[in-house]
């Protein structure tokens, strides 16, 4: 399992064709669409429409949108392949407009293997969690283990020793209200010490 590095297309200009498949799928009810297509062998194109009649923000991290690529495992059931790795400087944190009807398009690995399935990408943004369709790739089965050095990164071992690791998975896993139940577990843990301080004086 690795991070995702997904990157922004700047440049970007939407072609009718993909307008036109955008409006096949308007009956959906998300007010953002996620259309995932194989570029090449190295790369997949997501591209992300907002169905609303109003301005979206899409939140970003250095240019990166919250995004990981999950796959169904050997039971068929969809698995993260990749986590987020949140970035420790308050900079790296920016947001983009999404006109009515308007597109972007960023642009993630694809990955090769021996074991053929599913695979989409997960997309968080203002808390709430939108999918891609689903299109045939290759992965090695090794890609669901979460690395074992993971919290070696400060900010996840302080998140693992203070929430646990059910919160920690949400968080790199892009799941809704990851930060918030972390940020209440840190509340309480933080009181408890100082609780603690305040006994060994006494």
């Amino acid at each position: 399992m690795e991070t995702n590095k997904n990157r922004m297309d700047r440049d970007f200009v939407p072609s009718s064709g993909l307008k036109i498949q955008f409006s096949d799928l308007y009956k959906s009810e998300n007010e953002i669409i996620l259309i995932l297509e194989k570029t090449n062998d190295s790369l997949y194109s997501i591209y992300v429409y907002n169905k609303t009649t109003d301005s979206l923000k899409i939140s970003n991290q250095d240019w990166h949108l919250f995004l990981i690529q999950e796959a169904k495992n050997q039971n068929g059931q969809w698995q993260p392949i990749e986590f987020w790795k949140y970035s420790t400087c308050t900079n790296s944190y920016l947001s983009d407009q999404i006109e009515p009807s308007g597109i972007i398009k960023t642009q993630s690995k694809v990955y090769n293997g021996s074991f053929e399935t599913q695979i989409r990408f997960k997309l968080l943004n203002d808390n709430k969690v939108y999918y891609s369709n689903s299109i045939t790739g290759f992965i090695n089965l090794s890609q669901f283990d979460i690395p074992n050095d993971q919290t070696e990164f400060r900010t996840y071992k302080r998140i693992e020793s203070r929430g646990g690791i059910k919160i920690l998975k949400k968080i790199i896993f892009l799941e809704p209200n990851g930060w918030t139940e972390f940020i209440e577990k840190e509340d309480a843990y933080l009181e408890k010490m100082a609780e603690l301080k305040q006994k060994n004086k006494n």
